[in-house]
């Protein structure tokens, strides 16, 4: 998927948790990766293949967003953590927003995701495309 999709990907399971009230997928999080020089498109497929089939991932022409249902900061710091070691990137720069404790909506979540990659990579994206 696009980054234009996380917007409403993100909305749609911020319904769903305030609808059912679902404590155990109240949680997730918003994982950022610099890629390397290596292929998006070959870091994305090979990720795809790694993560739970309940993990989605965006793509722009140069970084991935790892969306997390379930997954806590630790776990998200975990799973970057394991990317980075795998491609042998030396950056160990954190860029994860997690839900609730980053935003308790939509946009406060991703304008605060959007500030942290900017903050710690010099890169301006714009998640919020209503």
């Amino acid at each position: 998927m696009d980054f234009k999709d996380i917007f409403p990907v993100v909305k749609h399971h911020i319904s769903l948790v305030e609808r059912f009230e679902d404590k155990y997928h109240r949680d997730f999080s918003l994982i950022f990766i610099k890629t390397p020089k290596k292929s998006v498109e070959d870091i994305a497929e090979m990720l795809s293949k790694i993560l739970r089939n309940s993990d989605i991932i965006f793509k722009n022409k140069k970084n991935i967003v790892i969306f997390s249902p379930g997954a806590d900061w630790n776990a998200s710091y975990d799973i970057a953590n394991g990317i980075r070691e795998f491609y042998g990137i030396d950056d160990q720069t954190d860029a994860i927003s997690c839900y609730p404790d980053d935003g308790e909506n939509v946009i406060k979540l991703l304008e605060n995701f959007s500030k942290t990659i900017h903050k710690n990579y010099d890169i301006t994206i714009n998640f919020i495309n209503r």
